[in-house]
């Protein structure tokens, strides 16, 4: 695609931001788009200063032709459909009603998103063992050789366009590819299924006889865009499975056994669409087609006429409002609500301890009106920690097995060893689950909900990890290409308003896509010019074609931006002080009275002889001893690919209590975060505890330069005693303040040896207050790398 721009530019002699004049009034317009109404935009081209800039553009007018001027996407068509209704007229005739559908041909966007050389790196032609399910390799297996399974992810959610007035909805259809690396009423029912086949119509003959298409690597192959996976939320799917939402859109299993485990056999697409067909005849009774197999009367269904398909096997688990919302929220928290009290829970909550980033409910959950996805994991980061005092056994053992599950349902990537965790925590639950129908907070378990954990593992072998097929990205979607889109209208005749607004911004997106790889292609023939200078001159008789340092690109590609700030321990492993100290020459003594570092002296006298055996330092530390001090260190993780491939930056802080700058605001709180030190080196090997212990950071310092350099920071802790009490209810450790001699057992160390913050749950009482205040449980679910270390 940007090849083919760039050489029509060329050929007409244009520079690569045309029809702009210049790459510095392309920022202004992108700018313009992106942050100003249109109205506000002819205001501010008419101001004075306007006309000093000499743009090709003087008016709102001009600049969208120019927009129009860039190259386009797949275009936009218009579908009229008559709705016949159930409204009868005074002359006797169904009233009818007119509607749009607005769609583009799914062939063109699979040949613009393959055409797109952003991609070329992150593209697959075939199923690679490590990373795609089942699926693909059955696929491959029914294609002509040399053929190329294009994995089409549908995804679609009604939406309303305005969230707290109007009737105006939509409903999205979204399209992409999994060749791309994841990193990137009975009427209306009808309705529906007739226009998806008007928009997948192009995938029938694509999907059979394949399509030549120009890849990200300019290499020409046959693809097969195949219906691969459906994103969708529950209601959603039953709609798209056409079934009652009191049934599986997965399997046939009763409506009064959702709440087993026992497995039921697979929905088939022949056997439904030939029931579909008796009962569109009146050869099916209406008992035994809803009643018995839980259909609805959708006689066509879009998917009938799909290849290679079954939709069924398509359906795609759904974190976010099957486990995080469903399982969780409504009903996990709901019941154990129920069992300690709104007033005890609210209280736990208020009373939990703090961690870098975690949210505190401050007034507690039981009032709190709106909850997002974002809100549900903060819930279950601290949730078995917040009720452990108030319920028995069984049910910290349900609510644990329903955590372990959802933990390990949103894992990047799986092994046989993490499917079977999963699939153990499943099994845990349900014979568990009957003690909230004896303690009368749930009558029956039959919560399709429920039933859907059944299916995660088998999506997952035949997909690969369910965290690619989240139903939290169409929602996004929703935000940026309907709502965003129906503000930019009139809200008159907005919908081909809205198609405008979207071709614009992809317009805009191309162009600016274009020019980052024209710059690049730049860049890449500079260096090619330089390096084919620089071989004909050195005359070197090296036989090897490898860089000098081959290990150099690998760290730039983990970490293009941040590297020349941290002090890095390993290649992904490393931590960063600001270069600005927060607390310069702090008395020794302040340490002592706002930091709790009651034993500051002694630790650092027995560092110094540690580490500099020479330096006579007993006579020069005293109260009136002066150190810079630090409020935080941030914390590089290295990434851990099958729980995530994002980089996990910490920061871990050691502030006392600060007055706030507005006197109107209370005081700042204390900060002094715990975290797990490498203790023992030798016992250390990058995963588990072994060799771990944790400490509460209570100052972070640089040492004095009096003693010395030294190669990283100091920190002043206080340790826990040792991880060796575990408690197997809970399935964590019981930790404790050690002390020596009455006081706490504390020490300096180094920065090296912080390897990541952790977080300590107090020990609640059944009353809701806390039990023991010196005990704490290791809270193994404040993410998911601590997660996967204590499991």
């Amino acid at each position: 695609m940007f090849h083919t721009i760039r050489a029509e530019q060329e050929a007409l002699g244009l520079d690569p931001w045309a029809p702009f004049a210049n790459e510095e009034e392309w920022h202004l317009v992108k700018w313009l788009i992106a942050r100003v109404g249109q109205t506000a935009i002819d205001e501010f081209l008419k101001l004075p200063i306007a006309s000093h800039m000499n743009t090709s553009f003087t008016s709102k007018y001009t600049l969208m032709k120019a927009v129009d001027r860039l190259p386009q996407g797949t275009e936009w068509k218009l579908k009229k459909i008559t709705v016949e209704g159930n409204v009868v007229t005074n002359g006797g005739q169904h009233e009818k009603e007119e509607l749009e559908l607005w769609l583009r041909d799914p062939v063109d966007c699979i040949q613009e998103l393959m055409g797109n050389p952003q991609f070329k790196n992150m593209v697959s032609y075939a199923p690679e063992r490590m990373w795609t399910g089942d699926w693909w390799w059955e696929m491959q297996a029914r294609l002509p050789e040399g053929a190329v399974v294009a994995p089409v992810i549908l995804a679609s959610d009604k939406t309303l366009l305005l969230q707290f007035r109007g009737d105006q909805e939509v409903w999205p259809v979204y399209l992409t590819l999994g060749n791309i690396h994841k990193e990137i009423r009975p009427e209306h029912y009808r309705l529906f299924h007739y226009c998806m086949t008007q928009v997948l119509e192009p995938l029938v003959s694509a999907g059979q006889d394949g399509v030549d298409m120009t890849c990200p690597d300019q290499q020409v192959r046959q693809m097969h865009p195949i219906v691969a996976a459906y994103i969708a939320d529950f209601p959603e799917q039953c709609l798209v499975a056409c079934c009652m939402e009191n049934r599986c859109p997965k399997c046939t299993v009763g409506c009064d056994h959702c709440g087993d485990m026992r497995p039921s056999a697979p929905r088939k697409q022949d056997s439904t669409i030939k029931n579909l067909q008796l009962h569109s005849r009146g050869e099916l009774s209406g008992e035994i087609f809803e009643s018995e197999l839980g259909l609805r009367a959708i006689h066509a269904p879009f998917w009938a006429t799909l290849p290679h398909n079954d939709i069924f096997q398509c359906m795609t688990p759904d974190i976010l409002h099957q486990l995080h919302k469903g399982v969780f929220k409504d009903h996990i928290v709901s019941w154990c609500t129920d069992i300690i009290g709104k007033d005890a829970l609210d209280a736990q909550f208020k009373s939990m301890t703090s961690y870098p980033g975690l949210r505190h409910f401050q007034k507690g959950i039981s009032k709190r009106k709106q909850w997002t996805g974002a809100d549900y994991r903060e819930l279950q980061h601290v949730f078995l920690g917040v009720i452990a005092g108030g319920v028995e056994n069984r049910v910290i053992a349900a609510v644990q097995a329903v955590l372990d599950f959802v933990y390990y349902a949103q894992f990047q990537s799986h092994t046989e060893k993490t499917l079977s965790h999963m699939q153990a925590a499943l099994t845990s639950f349900h014979p568990n689950k009957d003690v909230f129908i004896e303690l009368g907070v749930r009558e029956h378990f039959n919560i399709p909900k429920i039933h859907s954990m059944i299916h995660y593992a088998e999506s997952i072998h035949l997909f690969g990890s369910a965290d690619g097929f989240n139903t939290e990205l169409p929602e996004r979607l929703h935000i940026d290409f309907a709502k965003r889109a129906y503000r930019a209208s009139n809200r008159r005749d907005y919908v081909i308003q809205m198609t405008t607004w979207l071709r614009r911004q992809e317009s805009l997106q191309i162009q600016d896509a274009y020019l980052q790889w024209w710059a690049s292609q730049c860049a890449a023939d500079e260096d090619s010019a330089a390096s084919e200078h620089d071989s004909a001159i050195s005359n070197s008789d090296s036989d090897s074609d490898s860089p000098s340092d081959p290990g150099a690109p690998e760290l730039f590609n983990v970490m293009p931006r941040q590297i020349h700030h941290f002090t890095m321990l390993t290649a992904t492993h490393g931590y960063y002080l600001p270069k600005t100290c927060h607390f310069p020459n702090t008395p020794i003594q302040r340490l002592i009275d706002h930091h709790g570092a009651s034993l500051f002296i002694p630790a650092l006298e027995s560092f110094i002889c540690e580490h500099a055996p020479t330096i006579q330092s007993h006579g020069n530390l005293n109260l009136q001893g002066r150190i810079d001090v630090y409020k935080y260190i941030t914390v590089l993780l290295p990434t851990h690919p099958h729980v995530s491939n994002s980089k996990c930056f910490f920061k871990v802080r050691a502030s006392p209590v600060v007055a706030s700058k507005d006197p109107r605001k209370p005081l700042v709180p204390a900060r002094f975060n715990t975290a797990l030190f490498i203790e023992e080196r030798a016992l250390y090997n990058g995963k588990g505890i072994s060799g771990l212990r944790v400490g509460e950071i209570k100052a972070i310092f640089s040492l004095p330069s009096r003693f010395g350099t030294f190669p990283h920071p100091l920190l002043y802790i206080h340790w826990f005693r040792p991880l060796q009490t575990f408690d197997n209810d809970l399935q964590t450790f019981r930790l404790v303040r050690s002390s020596r001699q009455h006081q706490p057992n504390a020490v300096v160390l180094p920065a090296d040896l912080l390897l990541r913050p952790c977080h300590l749950i107090p020990r609640f009482s059944r009353e809701g207050v806390i039990d023991k205040p010196e005990q704490f449980y290791l809270n193994k679910y404040i993410d998911l790398e601590l997660f996967e270390r204590l499991s």
